[in-house]
């Protein structure tokens, strides 16, 4: 099959949910974008754990058949009048579109950011999807006070070595849990102390006043018992599975508070999303995050790279290349 149609476009589609192997590509008509749409055409698209979630239907509001993808990073090839971008502008979006495993895709022009000149389209897809969720965990919801020990989950991993940098600059003492030695060792570059999933971290990290969980299932008991009296758990990931339902109880005994953030709810314009866009970005340009990407694979192998992210085993961000 041919995708250099003028009226197709390569879209990675489910008609089923299930493991990678659901995955194909097919030929779809040319979007169309609507009202307030620009249409990008894609240079890279991110790979997240909440693709996965979608493609095994462990995510709410999916609908069969489904095109998989929420972050991309491309240039405009139509702009509505007024929208403040034009033709061959570089741009970014996640959060509030689907679809972006596909060489084309209509975005709100409210989810679209500017790419810099100084940040180039493949930094743009590694980054914006999990620097914008680090900046959130950090700013809105984990209630942070000066110089409070952390412990951050999979903290080599995508958000976690975005939340793992930040963390550091900030003066936080962090453990960072990780699965094997050279993880561990770029933990300890980056100023943090490395625990292996594999032992007793939650004694090692015991007193911190904030846990960042993208785990889920596996280590949700255990991110209680790290935390100290007064501690709060952020929840924002089930890498391992929707954990099991709390009591209450188990938080009073502690005084804990438990949190399940969502990211477009703090992203409530476009004028936010710009901003806090723009500090990712910063933060790409002048190094002060050391961006770390995995592998690019081509559009064809999303089954590939979804096999690759659920191993977790990945250091950095997954993207595809269309």
């Amino acid at each position: 099959m041919s995708f250099h149609s003028s009226t197709s476009s390569p879209t990675i589609v489910i008609d089923q949910f299930g493991g990678p192997e659901v995955i194909s590509v097919r030929a779809q008509p040319m979007p169309e974008p609507g009202p307030g749409q620009a249409l990008v055409k894609l240079a890279y698209a991110g790979v997240n754990f909440v693709d996965l979630y979608q493609r095994q239907g462990r995510y709410p509001g999916v609908h069969l058949p489904w095109a998989l993808g929420l972050e991309g990073a491309g240039e405009v090839l139509r702009a509505p009048p007024g929208s403040g971008f034009a033709v061959g502008d570089r741009v970014a979006f996640t959060t509030g579109v689907q679809g972006a495993y596909a060489a084309h895709v209509a975005v709100p022009v409210d989810h679209l950011v500017a790419v810099p000149a100084e940040v180039s389209l493949r930094e743009a897809a590694a980054s914006l999807e999990h620097g914008l969720t680090a900046a959130m965990l950090i700013e809105d919801v984990a209630r942070l006070r000066q110089g409070d020990p952390v412990l951050v989950h999979a903290a080599a991993g995508g958000v976690g070595g975005w939340l793992t940098q930040w963390l550091v600059a900030r003066g936080h003492p962090v453990f960072g849990t990780v699965s094997n030695a050279s993880k561990a060792a770029w933990l300890r570059e980056v100023g943090a102390t490395p625990l292996l999933a594999q032992e007793d971290w939650a004694t090692a990290a015991a007193g911190v006043g904030v846990v960042f969980d993208s785990i889920g299932k596996d280590s949700l008991q255990g991110s209680l018992e790290a935390l100290r009296v007064g501690g709060h758990l952020v929840l924002f990931g089930a890498a391992s599975g929707q954990p099991e339902p709390v009591e209450v109880l188990q938080l009073m005994r502690k005084s804990l508070t438990l949190t399940r953030p969502v990211l477009p709810h703090f992203l409530p314009s476009a004028e936010r999303l710009r901003a806090r866009a723009a500090s990712v970005f910063r933060a790409v340009s002048d190094g002060s995050v050391q961006l770390r990407i995995h592998e690019v694979l081509p559009l064809a192998q999303a089954a590939r790279a979804h096999e690759l992210l659920s191993s977790r085993t990945t250091q950095g961000k997954l993207l595809l290349e269309i």
